[in-house]
């Protein structure tokens, strides 16, 4: 288990010490609002790379780790460290650079509902000052890859559920976050729908980015053999990092070669031969 930080005179590690540490760590945080503690002593760290998901039932603190992380929380106790950013000492001004880093889905998708799927995802880049023409080949492109492409002039609400979370994904990951968090992301989805979501976030992650997703549904996690952080009532009753079985080689290596052949596809054709594609692909 991961020991708490020593003091530092700034309020971000130096590029060094960011390269050596994982990309999240919480080290013995706790989160309490007067005598209710929604987080007791939570320390874990969350690798480069790596897909962790977070289980437990309502309440067991899984959505006030995910507000630590992105430091709408300041923990009570503790350190979360976030990239290069301390908790204890970011500034608020700095916040915004923090996010930047991670990209949020969540389980009513929260997206500007009278908007374009093409306008949503390209909100994410303004916000951060992306260039127009830098940010219309960044959509199309993030659109071709969660096969939206073709749909990318239809407003938001007209979409499915499986549809609108594909953009909130979109939109999560076109600025190349470090870390994506889903919260609940399946959570109003049917199994088959649900299933797709799950597949396109072992894509995002098997591109290079991690991803912390977070769910009630302690079986629906086994069968994929990543890691496992159990909670209740706000502690860690179990972090199953080495749980590996057999199963989790398939989903993973599609992964891989379904990211390898878009990347590949990508780089060969022109964007204007996308739509084409991605309406066959997933029609």
């Amino acid at each position: 288990m991961a020991t708490a930080p020593e003091s530092r005179p700034e309020n971000v590690l130096p590029a060094s010490a960011q390269e050596a540490r994982s990309v999240v760590s919480l080290f013995h945080a706790s989160l309490r609002y007067e005598e209710f503690a929604a987080l007791d002593d939570v320390s874990f760290q969350i690798d480069n790379g790596e897909f962790a998901f977070i289980v437990g039932p309502s309440g067991a603190g899984k959505t006030s780790i995910l507000r630590l992380v992105l430091m709408q929380e300041r923990p009570t106790e503790g350190e979360v460290q976030v990239v290069r950013f301390l908790s204890s000492r970011v500034r608020r001004r700095e916040i915004p650079l923090v996010r930047r880093e991670v990209g949020c889905v969540f389980q009513d998708f929260r997206l500007l509902q009278d908007r374009s799927v093409e306008e949503n995802v390209a909100f994410a880049q303004m916000v951060v000052g992306v260039s127009r023409a830098a940010t219309k080949k960044n959509v199309a492109q993030v659109l071709n890859w969660v096969g939206l492409y073709h749909k990318r002039n239809q407003i938001a609400r007209t979409l499915s559920g499986g549809e609108q979370q594909r953009v909130a994904i979109a939109r999560a990951i076109v600025n190349r976050p470090k870390i994506l968090l889903a919260d609940e992301p399946t959570g109003n989805l049917d199994p088959e729908v649900s299933q797709e979501v799950l597949d396109l976030l072992f894509r995002v992650n098997a591109a290079g980015t991690a991803v912390l997703m977070s769910t009630h549904d302690h079986l629906m996690v086994r069968q994929y053999g990543e890691r496992v952080i159990s909670l209740a009532q706000g502690r860690i009753v179990a972090d199953l990092e080495r749980y590996r079985p057999a199963e989790r080689s398939e989903p993973r290596a599609l992964a891989q070669r379904r990211v390898r052949e878009d990347e590949a596809g990508m780089r060969e054709r022109p964007v204007e031969s996308w739509a084409e594609e991605s309406e066959v692909r997933h029609a």
